[in-house]
């Protein structure tokens, strides 16, 4: 599906694609495609002379591709954080400059970019260029991102407290999500960084869209740092966890210890007095089974004496 947007009357507008050759020369055009089917592909072929690249190299990491020039056109495959309840996922959007128009192919809703129409639904604003466009949408992914992590740091800072109250399956998972959650927006940023540095320094764009780009890029590193942060935060809670539950595991282990200690003697005088040797005196003698219980219960009630004293138990 083709969504198009442009410039009309000073301000941002959706139209229809069969509204495409009416819209004027000198407007800036957004083509937002959506599972875009091989008719539409050879449709923004001859509209606007974009060429589909392989849909496997959308999961590609080499910057080759990530970031072609090609003649007047820019393409960018950018990854997008999507956050559903358990679920975290990466979606890449490949973006085509040329001209006057920009072209985005995507295979799922994008939350920032769905921000983006919202905002132009309720403040239209007139773009000169079409990257102007694509630096709106990266600035409000940016600005996502930042979010996440302030809220991913609030639920860090009550997690370290929560691992010294129990530790819980539910409280594993949870530092297994979070750590999930952080590396995943931090390879987005790191991607973001190498792209966004090749597309600044192009000369296709205008230098207003550079100047906002490059404050997308300080924030980025900024964002970078509190990936960084937040990754040694949970590595150290993690360790706390682990601590805490070894010194749970020593406390069972002591007290099985101390009692097959404080028992032992006892076991050693009834397999003493259990054997039937024929010379065994004890075995005729008429005081010898209240003798032998009185010598277990006494050891073993001076053994829980000591142990007590000695604060093993």
């Amino acid at each position: 599906m083709i969504h198009v947007y442009a410039n009309y009357g000073g301000v941002f507008k959706k139209f229809g694609i069969d509204q495409f050759g009416e819209i004027r020369k000198e407007s800036v055009v957004w083509l937002d495609v959506e599972k875009p089917s091989d008719a539409e592909i050879d449709w923004l072929r001859s509209a606007v002379g974009f060429h589909m690249p392989p849909r496997e190299v959308f999961g590609d990491i080499e910057i080759s591709s990530k970031y072609k020039e090609e003649g007047e056109a820019i393409y960018m495959n950018l990854s997008f954080v999507i956050q559903q309840k358990e679920d975290i996922s990466v979606e890449p959007v490949l973006f085509f400059i040329k001209g006057r128009y920009m072209v985005s192919i995507r295979y799922r809703d994008i939350p920032s970019m769905l921000i983006f129409i919202k905002r132009m639904e309720q403040n239209p604003i007139n773009f000169q260029f079409p990257e102007a466009i694509f630096s709106q949408i990266v600035n409000i992914e940016v600005d996502r991102l930042g979010d996440r992590l302030e809220i991913l740091g609030r639920r860090i800072r009550n997690l370290r407290k929560e691992v010294f109250v129990e530790q819980s399956e539910e409280v594993i998972r949870e530092i297994s999500y979070y750590d999930e959650l952080n590396i995943t927006i931090r390879e987005t940023i790191n991607e973001k960084l190498r792209i966004l540095s090749h597309f600044v320094k192009s000369p296709k764009i205008n230098a207003q869209t550079k100047r906002e780009i490059k404050i997308a890029l300080d924030d980025l590193h900024t964002l970078l740092d509190y990936t960084s942060f937040y990754m040694d935060k949970l590595d150290s809670i993690q360790s706390s966890l682990l601590g805490l539950i070894s010194i749970k595991q020593s406390e069972g282990v002591k007290i099985f210890t101390v009692l097959a200690t404080i028992f032992l003697p006892a076991t050693l005088i009834a397999s003493i007095f259990g054997m039937n040797f024929e010379h065994m005196p004890e075995l005729h003698w008429k005081y010898g089974y209240p003798y032998s219980l009185l010598l277990m219960v006494g050891i073993t009630l001076s053994l829980i004496y000591w142990v007590k004293r000695k604060g093993w138990l």
